[in-house]
């Protein structure tokens, strides 16, 4: 007579019970969208994030949040994304786009709640007309978000993270200025996206953007002239018009990156992480001040990085991660790190400049005169290791 090992008894009973239980059993998590509406000023040159005001009596009632809702019964995310921008800020007609699932259990003091976050990039001429009709509704510049509610600092953070790289690779990636465009237009647009420009710093000319566009094939002239508007002050001949060359040639082989609409898990960006280089001296055209470079070509032999040349800085990330750890500019590092970090930072080294972005977020600005001296070298590798440590650590 045969016999069943016990062991194997144990296993099939673990089995059986595990095939009967139901989805009845298991513990679930509400659903919740949130969306980060980032807003263009083009004429003012900045970027911004709507917020609307909760209503009193509910959650957080009276503070200032990004616009999101629940997940109903038999709902999409995308439907309910469009459902929360119509209901809490009025805006219909966007094109949002998913960003990030925030599913730390304790983000939401209601309960469990999962948040799948998106992002839609506007002009802020098409968002004026809400503002000017709803006093519940608000634009904050980017870099003053802070104290929202739940995890929206972070969500923010994000979203503009995600949007200005998008933006310094290509021809705006969004279609905010439709089919064909001015190179003056873009410049403009891709200016407000962009960071500010640190002490001393300038955003770059017309002729530095128009090579990095033309030169790398991201556009391609028309052969037409913009329309000149009637009662136009403007003298001179009308401006070329331009378009973006086929999805900017597919920048996955042209420069190795992501295109905006695509999210992919972390394996994928392992593997896009070979196209940008590694150190600054793989680069050419570099305006970065030599001692940043030194500096930045240091830490990437210890740890490695991806540098992603931009019209207004160069990027600089750890191997394999979308998040930009900081921002190497002419004459200025600009380093993301956690805001109590950020602070003692600054306290300790009066000569780096310290920037609250948002609760998630602060920077610290390096000036590159105070690499020459040894100390202020040593703390400024110290503070970039830092943020590169926070990008590519435990999320």
């Amino acid at each position: 007579m045969t016999q069943t090992c016990p062991s194997v008894n144990r296993v099939t009973t673990l089995y059986r019970d595990r095939s009967d239980r139901t989805l009845a059993d298991y513990s679930r998590p509400s659903v919740a969208v949130d969306t980060a509406v980032l807003v263009v000023d083009v004429r003012g040159g900045a970027l911004g994030v709507l917020q609307h005001q909760r209503e009193d009596g509910g959650a957080h009632g009276g503070r200032w949040a990004l616009p999101g809702t629940f997940l109903h019964e038999g709902e999409t995310l995308a439907d309910a994304v469009l459902r929360s921008l119509a209901e809490k800020v009025g805006l219909r007609g966007t094109r949002p786009q998913q960003l990030h699932v925030f599913d730390d259990p304790g983000r939401d003091d209601r309960g469990w709640v999962l948040s799948v976050a998106h992002v839609v990039l506007l002009l802020a001429d098409d968002v004026a007309p809400v503002l000017s009709s709803r006093a519940d509704l608000r634009v904050v510049p980017a870099e003053e978000v802070a104290g929202l509610p739940f995890d929206h600092d972070e969500i923010v953070r994000r979203a503009v993270d995600r949007t200005r790289q998008d933006y310094a690779l290509q021809p705006d990636p969004a279609g905010l200025l439709g089919e064909t465009f001015t190179m003056r237009g873009l410049q403009a647009l891709h200016d407000a996206v962009a960071p500010r420009p640190g002490p001393g710093e300038a955003r770059p000319s017309m002729d530095t953007f128009r090579r990095y566009m033309v030169g790398k094939g991201l556009i391609h002239p028309t052969g037409e002239l913009a329309r000149k508007e009637p009662g136009s002050s403007v003298m001179g001949k009308p401006a070329e018009l331009y378009r973006r060359s086929a999805d900017s040639r597919d920048l996955t082989e042209v420069l190795g990156v992501r295109p905006l609409r695509k999210d992919r898990n972390r394996a994928d960006r392992r593997v896009d992480a070979a196209g940008p280089a590694r150190a600054f001296g793989e680069l050419t055209g570099s305006k970065v001040d030599p001692h940043i470079q030194d500096l930045v070509d240091d830490v990437g032999g210890q740890v490695p990085l991806t540098l992603t040349v931009m019209p207004h800085y160069v990027a600089v990330r750890p191997v394999g991660e979308d998040r930009v750890a900081a921002y190497a500019k002419p004459l200025t590092l600009s380093v993301g790190l956690d805001p109590d970090h950020a602070v003692a930072v600054a306290a300790d080294n009066p000569d780096f400049r310290l920037e609250r972005t948002s609760a998630a977020t602060h920077h610290v600005h390096v000036p590159a005169s105070a690499l020459a001296e040894p100390r202020r070298r040593q703390a400024a590798r110290a503070v970039l290791e830092q943020a590169l440590a926070r990008i590519a650590g435990p999320q």
